[in-house]
């Protein structure tokens, strides 16, 4: 009750995304085999290709629930407990609503329907992360990618799409695969509207401890920081140092996390960035 009374908003937009998300494949995109993006799309895509091979019929939502499970186990061991209970709720809420909400094309001509469904899926997917969560899919597995290597969210959204266009492409079509291509490009569109590629903050963090928060910083996010040791707290007058890095607000999440576990007292300072100039990777 606690966590409910505590992050409604969240377990709101959680539920806003399983009634867009279910409207958008249902009456827009599955009815003309035209798919979303990330674990979505290829849960479209495995329910295609069993009926068109193997005459099975199943639902998105079955696929889209089975390929979340590991990933959801991965997300609380590697991301915490909070942002993975409320992805869950996220992934839990679509697989009902598309359960419930029938598969009825409300329009016949594909490119409606691409426009219509990408914006519908991208409207609740834009909705979660704005909360602080994601979707499930490949938004846990870009996260952990981030973390571990330092590849981009970008470049690991872009290979499981391309994945499913190619493959979209050669079973079912290529104008169908195109079609594809512009739902997947609006539902994007409106998820970097809403929060996270081009959105750019500015984060400084005064802490006893910047060195060893640096360093943990170095190895999960793939951003500069810069440190300055000479600062002193005037109402304690104990020595303090800072640092300034630039970041998505899709990196936030993981700075945030780091800096507080090593340091629960840091002051975090968080600002919208308007421009930069420089060496900075917008993937």
């Amino acid at each position: 009750m606690e966590f409910i009374k505590n992050y409604y908003k969240s377990i709101l937009a959680a539920l806003f995304y399983g009634v867009t998300s279910a409207m958008g494949i249902q009456l827009f995109l599955q009815p003309s085999k035209i798919y979303t993006s990330g674990v979505m799309g290829a849960s479209q895509l495995v329910v295609n290709l069993l009926e068109q091979f193997a005459h099975i019929n199943t639902q998105v939502y079955i696929w889209y629930f089975i390929f979340n499970i590991p990933l959801v186990v991965v997300s609380w061991l590697k991301l915490g407990k909070k942002f993975t209970i409320l992805s869950m709720i996220a992934i839990i809420s679509a697989s009902v609503f598309i359960l419930f909400i029938p598969l009825h094309p409300i329009t016949n001509d594909p490119m409606l329907a691409s426009v219509f469904g990408g914006v519908m899926t991208g409207v609740g997917i834009g909705i979660c992360f704005r909360n602080g969560f994601s979707t499930g899919g490949t938004d846990v597995i870009a996260l952990i990618v981030q973390k571990s290597t330092g590849r981009t969210v970008g470049q690991v959204s872009f290979a499981v799409n391309a994945m499913i266009v190619i493959v979209a492409g050669i079973v079912f079509g290529w104008e169908l695969a195109l079609y594809t291509m512009v739902s997947i490009y609006i539902s994007n569109v409106l998820v970097d509207k809403m929060y996270i590629q081009q959105q750019k903050v500015t984060v400084v963090v005064y802490s006893h401890y910047i060195d060893k928060i640096s360093k943990e910083l170095l190895q999960t996010i793939n951003r500069g920081i810069t440190l300055d040791y000479n600062l002193t707290g005037a109402y304690s007058g104990e020595p303090i140092g800072s640092m300034t890095m630039v970041l998505t607000k899709y990196e936030l999440f993981f700075v945030k996390k780091s800096v507080l576990k090593i340091d629960p007292n840091a002051f975090i300072n968080i600002q919208p960035t308007v421009e930069i100039k420089g060496n900075f990777n917008d993937n």
